[in-house]
């Protein structure tokens, strides 16, 4: 489990290799590698968000101070 419902997620994951399954309540859907699923998913408030692994995934973590630093320059 990457994301859970409720629990704060402290920053993005980019995926380079596998897929995961992103379950919201409106809608699943797939990520895979070169996508970035966490804190993205959260951006519109929802906090009942899930991410799980599908496959052996390979992930670059990023954390929240690291991901608002690289768009503030």
């Amino acid at each position: 489990m990457l994301v859970e419902p409720g629990i704060p997620v402290s920053g993005l994951f980019l995926i380079l290799h596998g897929e995961v399954l992103v379950q919201t309540p409106l809608e699943e859907y797939d990520r895979g590698a070169g996508q970035v699923v966490g804190e993205w998913e959260k951006l519109d408030g929802s906090e009942d968000v899930r991410v799980t692994a599908k496959t052996e995934v390979r992930l670059i973590a990023v954390d929240r101070a690291a991901y608002e630093a690289a768009l503030t320059g």
